[in-house]
């Protein structure tokens, strides 16, 4: 490679420090998302709230199972 190819410590160092603040700036913003998501979701079940995906389909949904009788 030649001399005039190869960039300056300087540049590299600046590039280096770039990409690290991207990354947290991304995990950072991952963290807080999932953080507001939950305090969502917490205040929804404090509130009684039921998720229709969790919702019971059939009226023996919330019955515990039966024993076999012996």
């Amino acid at each position: 490679m030649p001399i005039e190819k190869i960039p300056a410590p300087d540049t590299a160092k600046k590039a280096g420090i770039v990409v690290v603040v991207i990354l947290a700036v991304v995990i950072i913003a991952i963290f807080v998302g999932f953080n507001l998501y939950h305090a969502d979701t917490q205040r929804d079940l404090q509130a009684g709230k039921i998720d229709p995906r969790e919702a019971p389909k059939s009226p023996t949904d919330l019955q515990a199972p039966r024993l076999p009788q012996n």
